[in-house]
């Protein structure tokens, strides 16, 4: 009880401080959120390319292709957003640069479609790679099924998914997002309040009190994690409302790995803090290791496609090394999948580094005591 009692009693002197502290609170919110506003401006823009069409031909069948490029779609969403069929507006565009590509389908169209000899133009602004690769595919496969529905199926691809449907990028990321915020906050608020300790001259009373470790280190990241719940629900706001985030799963199942990854990065946080001592090196430190994780561990799934040689390779294995891997994976399975495949040992993997990590901090705390000096 008295163990309890004491790990509160730091809890509320460290929330104390956090809220008297308007600095603490700008590291432990704004982070999270610059990453979101960076992706909510790249993932509409590769999920959807705005074109213009030059209609040259004004025929039927030069207006079916317009509309077959207006509805060919993914299960994220049309591929093509076209902004005009007039030929003018559309060619002065590209001219000027203020569009990256536009479709020229040429006067006589429609009669070269009924001679089966017809073209479509592609002027590509090709100012990246990827860009114009979706660009190309796009239109082909508009091209493929305006042939199909005037010449019938002659070639057809027989598909079979893991899953019944795609996840949509938007989702994907903002799992991502979303775990991100979680072992940020955590890792930062946590390790700033281990290492304020050193910072403020008041560590050595808080070893020297007669108190188990246990009960230090629970009081440390129950301050750290409800410093860290203001700045997860901010990230889950705004991604419900500006990424139109929905996940699926249990209630129970997604707030149970949410705890368990901020009861990680709590842990991470405190190791890093106790081993630093210092508050700007654990922050910087803290900062720049939750987005290498958000980096690694968060695109596990995606680089494990591509790890065929390169450097990429090198690094997808790094990732699996990391059990912040496997929380992401488990989110994902419990937030936008619902694969359950390899659910149950990504969660042992989470829970029981979690446990060392937690323990590794509590060692840490004991051996800080022993090396304790005189004028601290």
């Amino acid at each position: 009880m008295t163990g309890i009692r004491a790990a509160v009693a730091i809890a509320v002197k460290d929330w104390t401080r956090f809220v008297r502290q308007p600095f603490l609170m700008v590291i432990s919110v704004v982070i999270p959120l610059v990453f979101i506003f960076f992706y909510s401006l790249v993932i509409p823009v590769s999920n959807n390319n705005p074109i213009m069409i030059a209609d040259l031909d004004g025929g039927p069948v030069a207006e079916r292709l317009s509309e077959v490029m207006r509805t060919i779609h993914s299960d994220e969403g049309p591929y093509y957003d076209v902004r005009t069929t007039d030929p003018e507006t559309a060619l002065k565009a590209f001219d000027d640069a203020e569009v990256l590509a536009v479709v020229i389908i040429p006067d006589g169209f429609s009669q070269a479609v009924a001679a089966g000899d017809a073209r479509v133009e592609l002027r590509l602004n090709n100012i990246n790679s990827d860009y114009s690769k979706n660009l190309r595919l796009r239109l082909d496969a508009a091209v493929g099924a305006l042939n199909e529905e005037l010449a019938g199926t002659v070639v057809e691809v027989e598909e079979t998914r893991r899953l019944p449907t795609d996840p949509t990028m938007l989702g994907y990321i903002s799992t991502s997002l979303l775990l991100f915020g979680c072992l940020y906050a955590a890792m930062v608020n946590t390790g700033l309040q281990i290492a304020a300790e050193w910072n403020d001259r008041t560590v050595k009373n808080l070893l020297l009190a007669p108190l188990g470790r246990g009960a230090l280190v629970a009081g440390k990241v129950i301050a750290g994690l409800g410093q860290s719940l203001a700045s997860v629900a901010l990230v889950l706001l705004v991604l419900v409302v500006g990424f139109d985030f929905r996940p699926s799963g249990s209630l129970l199942a997604m707030a149970g790995i949410i705890g368990v990854v901020l009861l990680m990065g709590a842990g991470i946080g405190m190791v890093v803090g106790v081993a630093s001592k210092k508050t700007l090196a654990t922050a910087s430190g803290l900062i720049t290791a939750a987005v290498a994780l958000f980096l690694v561990s968060g695109n596990e799934e995606s680089m494990r496609g591509l790890a065929w040689g390169q450097p990429i390779t090198a690094l997808w294995q790094l990732s699996r090394t990391l059990p912040t891997t496997y929380a992401f994976m488990s989110a994902r399975s419990i937030f936008l999948t619902g694969d359950v495949s390899d659910l149950a040992r990504n969660l042992v993997i989470v829970l029981i580094s979690t446990a060392a990590i937690l323990g590794l901090a509590g060692w840490l705390l004991r051996r800080a005591y022993t090396h304790l000096t005189g004028g601290q």
